[in-house]
């Protein structure tokens, strides 16, 4: 999953603390590769986080999960809304993979 962020210069470091903090929660569970934050500021400001699960059904947990609730809240917050992607065995995916998966049954 990755979700990246045009962030106004001045609001750049409120979302990557935000983001950090995220990112120090979700290191731990299992399922978990790799998580990070970076940002980019040589023509505007790009806020990139991205996680790595070893399985899709790792990634429907995180997307089913409470925790994921204050990611979306950063997205709503967001002064553009930011590009959302899910990198499948099979597919790349946006919002429409959260809507499927929170939605639907267990």
């Amino acid at each position: 999953m990755s979700i990246e962020w045009m962030v106004p210069v001045g609001q750049t470091r409120p979302i990557t603390m935000a983001l950090h903090s995220v990112a120090a929660d979700i290191r731990i569970r299992p399922g978990c590769l790799a998580c990070s934050v970076a940002t980019d500021i040589t023509n505007r400001s790009v806020v990139r986080y991205t996680e790595d699960w070893s399985t899709e059904q790792d990634l429907r947990e995180r997307v089913r999960s409470d925790s994921f609730a204050h990611l979306v809240t950063l997205m709503e917050d967001a002064a553009q809304p930011p590009r959302i992607e899910f990198t499948l065995r099979h597919e790349t995916r946006g919002l429409d993979f959260v809507e499927e998966i929170r939605l639907s049954p267990m």
